[in-house]
């Protein structure tokens, strides 16, 4: 049985969504097709075709708490002429949800399309986008939109981590030491590393491909300021929201240190680094899930998924150490 917790957010009523369309275009429209791209938990996404509307069609994203700060990250953080995101045409808000109206970039992602063009491209754009926001870092910090996440402050975000899994009793005294000791080792190996706008879940299936140009999607909640090494490290790992794409490992990094000017042997040895940092990401994320009340995740119930996640940072911390 699908856990009830997936399913904490309804669409506004069809009536409001008229209103909004219709104020959007400048006149009423009707609905001509309709695509569901997702309804779980904390979000609710539609491709819309609209009948002799231009745009003829776009992406309807509802969302609830925490998710609202997508709306913040592209009004006021995002330039999608250097980030490469869709375009935000307009918001509303029904009680607690936020709605986004956002351009349509097509369903054609890296994980299901790749080529050595496509991953020589990505390498390029990320490098790119990394140095263009490391020049905002004291203007993005002054917004108070994201949460920063730099190398001085992986104990004590372990240790927070550790406090609410201890609290519920999904870890022991050995696993909360080694994602302290993680923390410890992980922090010096970064601390060199520059700070810019880190996506946080860049994935394949989150790089679409429209008209030979890239873009990247879903820029929400895993969203921080931090070290951008850690968006390299997610698309290039072994992770089923990668596929096939990660074939083309060696594409991406030559491309990315072709145009950061970085060295790629020391971009090599420091990945492994950055990838035991998004998953320490990833439990803050089921963490805050559990701290919600939401119990279940696409992959398990939390309380499953959380100690599995655990024990594989410790034995992370011990293939680092190595």
């Amino acid at each position: 049985m699908e856990d009830e917790s997936l399913n904490l957010i309804a669409p506004p009523p069809e009536e409001k969504l008229l209103s909004w369309l219709a104020e959007f275009y400048g006149k009423p429209v009707r609905i001509a097709k309709r695509q569901l791209l997702r309804h779980r938990d904390l979000s609710f996404v539609e491709r819309l075709w609209i009948a002799d509307g231009l745009p003829a069609s776009l992406i309807y994203k509802v969302v609830l708490p925490p998710w609202e700060i997508e709306q913040d990250l592209h009004e006021r953080v995002l330039i999608p002429s250097i980030c490469n995101s869709a375009q935000l045409y307009m918001t509303a808000h029904c009680g607690r949800q936020t709605v986004m109206f956002l351009e349509d970039l097509g369903g054609i992602c890296l994980k299901d399309q790749a080529t050595t063009e496509a991953a020589s491209r990505l390498g390029k754009e990320l490098a790119k986008m990394h140095r263009a926001y490391s020049y905002r870092i004291d203007e993005l910090m002054q917004m108070h939109i994201l949460p920063t996440l730099f190398p001085i402050d992986y104990e004590d975000f372990a240790r927070k981590l550790c406090a609410a899994l201890r609290g519920w009793r999904l870890v022991d005294d050995r696993q909360a030491e080694a994602l302290a000791m993680l923390a410890s080792v992980i922090a010096p190996k970064l601390a060199g590393e520059p700070i810019s706008l880190v996506h946080g879940d860049l994935y394949a299936e989150n790089l679409i491909v429209r008209n030979e140009r890239l873009f990247i999607i879903d820029w929400s909640w895993f969203t921080v300021l931090g070290v951008p090494i850690m968006d390299l490290a997610t698309v290039t790992m072994e992770h089923p929201k990668n596929a096939s794409f990660t074939r083309f490992r060696e594409v991406i990094l030559d491309a990315y240190c072709f145009e950061s000017g970085r060295d790629l042997p020391d971009i090599k040895s420091t990945l492994p680094f950055a990838a035991a940092l998004s998953r320490l990401l990833f439990l803050q994320w089921l963490v805050e899930r559990r701290g919600r009340g939401i119990m279940g995740t696409t992959v398990g119930h939390v309380d499953t998924v959380i100690p599995q996640v655990v024990e594989d940072l410790a034995t992370n911390l011990t293939g680092l150490n190595a």
